[in-house]
């Protein structure tokens, strides 16, 4: 589907442009913002480079196996179903790298978070509990400390980049609560079904 609408903005620009006598400008525009994009996306490599190197870190001298000890109480209500050490490790370093800010690195282990979910998953023809309150999570996760709007403010010029975090934090804080009373919900729902 994302294709097609892409695809439909694509061809109206194009359209407009040459309606309006002004391709010239549309082939210039077009061609500056996919130099600023290639530009963009090597700037975040280092932060993902990072990310990925710390939280390898993190995994192999056992931090994560602490960190998840230390909050099995909580995920234990999360995700009562999920008992694989692995699948517990990928979604804490996914929260983790949320967390800091790092969406970006996040999504290497929520990929591969997701993958553990559905291989115990007993109904593959339907997302477990779990993996939709994974998701939500993923989706609403609070950030601390957001390192990429803050990458992205300084590179744009922002006099003080860093006033992002408490809005930042608040507004992850409600999306989160309200994410999880959600899922809590629905599960309950379904499971009276």
């Amino acid at each position: 589907m994302m294709n097609y609408i892409w695809g439909g903005m694509l061809l109206l620009g194009i359209s407009f442009a040459a309606i309006g006598n002004k391709l010239s400008d549309f082939t210039n525009g077009l061609m500056s913002s996919c130099t600023e994009a290639v530009e963009f996306i090597i700037s975040l490599a280092g932060i993902m480079a990072v990310w990925s190197g710390l939280m390898k870190i993190a995994e192999v001298s056992g931090l994560i196996n602490k960190i998840s000890n230390l909050f099995k109480p909580v995920l234990h209500y999360l995700f009562p179903d999920v008992r694989n050490q692995q699948t517990i490790a990928m979604m804490i370093m996914s929260f983790v790298a949320n967390i800091f800010g790092a969406g970006n690195s996040a999504t290497v282990f929520s990929l591969k978070a997701m993958e553990l979910l559905d291989k115990e998953n007993l109904n593959h023809h339907n997302a477990s509990n779990s993996m939709c309150m994974f998701v939500a999570l993923s989706m609403s996760m609070i950030q601390l400390v957001p390192i990429t709007v803050i990458k992205i403010r300084s590179d744009l010029g922002s006099i003080s980049p860093e006033d992002i975090i408490l809005p930042s934090i608040l507004s992850g804080l409600i999306s989160m609560i309200i994410s999880v009373w959600v899922c809590k919900f629905y599960e309950r729902k379904s499971s009276h079904v």
